[in-house]
């Protein structure tokens, strides 16, 4: 039972270290290589370091953490009410096609009170009460408090994801409607299924988060690490499966603009030919009208 418990727990850190590292590649190929004019992969750049962020603390445990573990989680999840505000960012800059500079937005004010809060409270929590005798007295209230606040913030961050959630969806039925053009009408397409399929891959990931993790966490039920393996590895292959068909995405949309590019040459050559016929014609008229005059010329002058 030991070995398999060790290599149960092996195969974890392992499954936390390969998704931290696939993700943190992804924003970094997102961030730095793969550009948007807009400056919108700057986001979705940010989306796949935060859940690279999220595996990483899969291989933190009480043997190797550099302060208590409980302490450690709560100062980071401050961090993680970031991620649904650059999701939403990331599809109204998509969908309204926003190309001003991305800056410090107020979706960003909850996750920076947050942190405030968590800061305020761990700093209290090392007392610096010049009374020796109540000290521990001190320790365990403050410790009491950082516990209250440490259970408290997952429920809030589930109230978040879920009212972003609503927001996401609520936009993306307002989508404008298609065009009468071929090629826009795939272009916009392709970009409100990318949207689409993003929203709904990480709306799956949080339900699978809430049910196996968060309810059990508030219903006082243990949380083993098999449901936590579980949950990384939804997290894990839905990562492959959006890179997969972003990276589809990606080509059909370069192939129509192609074509676009193609299909907008041949349209002006054909412009350009047809105003060149035109002149022609004009130009023959304009002769033909001159020898009839100079016809004219002739008949009068011999007649007189």
């Amino acid at each position: 039972m030991n070995e398999f418990s060790s290599f149960f727990s092996q195969s974890y850190w392992w499954l936390s270290l390969l998704g931290g590292l696939h993700c943190i590649a992804l924003g970094l190929y997102i961030r730095y290589i793969y550009r948007e004019g807009n400056g919108n992969h700057k986001l979705l750049g940010s989306i796949f370091s935060l859940m690279a962020l999220y595996f990483f603390t899969g291989m933190l445990n009480r043997d190797n953490s550099p302060a208590p573990i409980h302490l450690l989680f709560t100062l980071i999840i401050p961090v993680y009410f970031l991620l649904m505000p650059l999701l939403y960012l990331y599809c109204y800059r998509s969908l309204h096609n926003i190309r001003r500079f991305i800056r410090f937005s107020r979706h960003f004010y909850l996750a920076l009170m947050v942190a405030i809060v968590v800061i305020i409270t761990s700093l209290l929590s090392k007392n610096f009460a010049p009374d020796i005798s109540i000290i521990e007295l001190s320790n365990e209230s403050n410790m009491s408090q950082i516990s209250k606040l440490g259970a408290l913030l997952p429920g809030l961050l589930s109230i978040q994801t879920c009212i972003y959630f609503i927001l996401i969806i609520r936009m993306l039925k307002k989508y404008p409607g298609r065009t009468h053009k071929a090629h826009q009408e795939s272009l916009r397409d392709i970009k409100f299924s990318w949207l689409l399929v993003l929203t709904f891959a990480m709306m799956a990931n949080w339900l699978i988060r809430t049910v196996l993790v968060i309810l059990p966490f508030y219903l006082g039920d243990q949380i083993s690490e098999l449901t936590q393996a579980f949950t990384r590895l939804a997290l894990l292959l839905t990562i492959y499966v959006l890179a997969i068909y972003g990276l589809q995405q990606i080509t059909r949309a370069a192939y129509l603009r192609g074509c676009l590019t193609i299909t907008t040459n041949s349209g002006t050559s054909k412009n350009k030919a047809s105003i060149q016929l035109l002149n022609s014609e004009e130009l023959n008229y304009l002769q033909h009208l001159l020898k009839e005059e100079s016809k004219i010329d002739k008949d009068s002058n011999q007649t007189s």
